[in-house]
């Protein structure tokens, strides 16, 4: 990720203006220095990237004059992690890398073995800003969406999708091939995994599927299950 590239939530458009304001204001004024004139690159979450050049710093905020912009197609499907709540340096963790390896949206709920079940305002706050963090060091141009869910039930995908689950029972079939025209729902527990009561749930929602020989750690789980859904989307499949 280019150290001049910025967050703004809003629509760009070629030879007009923008503001950096709050966080994103101060990495550019107070981190990067940057100075009048600067040429930098702002992303919003939406494919859009664009070239901008600092016209004007203040106190509230910067001015930016935006020179071009370029847009970007998803080639991959939809990928959601339906993710039951663990503790929450794991999750930061989860939401970082999850942006990273191509998540969309991150559907976290409480599991029946969650230790955490709500989050305040400020933690919300915190988990959107690791999410834009992430989108920008690893170079995409789409922000995934973070949905609270109130139980399991919830994470139902309302159309057809090709949905599993980590399975941890012997002789369970590895992650097959995935079609790249039809979205992708991987649930994973939270510490403790799932309870039986869950499990037959998920047997009527998804896929059982093997992720290692060995027992994973709930993150362990989760980066592991979106890397092999990475290798498996097949445009032919």
């Amino acid at each position: 990720m280019p150290n001049d590239r910025y967050f703004l939530d809003a629509p760009f458009a070629p030879h007009g203006k923008a503001t950096l304001e709050e966080e994103e204001f101060h990495h550019l004024s107070r981190v990067m220095r940057a100075q009048v004139g600067d040429e930098i690159e702002l992303v919003n979450g939406r494919g859009q990237l664009a070239a901008a050049r600092v016209e004007k710093i203040d106190k509230r905020g910067a001015e930016l004059a935006i020179t071009g912009v370029t847009e970007q197609t998803r080639s991959w499907p939809p990928l959601i992690l339906a993710q039951a709540i663990p503790r929450l340096n794991r999750l930061e963790f989860i939401l970082e890398k999850g942006t990273e390896l191509g998540v969309t949206e991150f559907w976290l709920f409480p599991g029946k073995h969650s230790e955490k079940t709500a989050f305040s305002d400020q933690q919300q706050k915190r988990m959107r800003m690791l999410i834009i963090a992430a989108m920008k060091q690893c170079g995409r141009l789409d922000l995934p969406k973070i949905h609270l869910k109130n139980s399991l039930q919830e994470c139902r995908y309302p159309g057809e999708a090709q949905a599993f689950y980590g399975d941890t029972r012997e002789g369970r079939p590895p992650l097959p091939r995935l079609k790249q025209n039809q979205p992708i729902l991987f649930y994973v527990g939270p510490e403790s995994g799932f309870n039986q009561e869950e499990v037959e749930k998920l047997e009527n929602l998804a896929t059982g599927v093997t992720l290692h020989p060995n027992i994973l750690r709930v993150d362990t789980a989760a980066i592991t299950a979106l890397s092999q859904v990475s290798l498996r989307i097949s445009p032919e499949a």
